[in-house]
């Protein structure tokens, strides 16, 4: 049986693969640094956090629109699990 972060995890993933190629080659651990990836510029980063939102009905509040805390794969994960509705 999956989790609720195991769940979300995998739809994150799944996300990030589709517009940056070098993660659907080479998945990222949920701690890797994700501006290690050439691709997880300032405008990758954008358009992650506009379809996290969207995707997990999640608002980010512009106080938290800060870089370290969608970095990583699990930071992202950690986030959404904790302001799902």
């Amino acid at each position: 049986m999956t989790t609720d972060r195991q769940q979300i995890a995998g739809v994150i993933l799944d996300r990030l693969g589709k517009f940056m190629p070098e993660i659907a080659q080479d998945p990222p651990s949920e701690d890797k640094d994700l501006r290690d990836y050439a691709s997880f510029d300032s405008l990758g980063l954008l358009e992650v956090l506009v379809w996290l939102e969207s995707e997990f009905a999640v608002t980010i509040p512009d106080e938290d629109l800060v870089v370290d805390h969608f970095s990583t794969m699990g930071r992202m994960v950690d986030y959404v699990a904790s302001r799902r509705p």
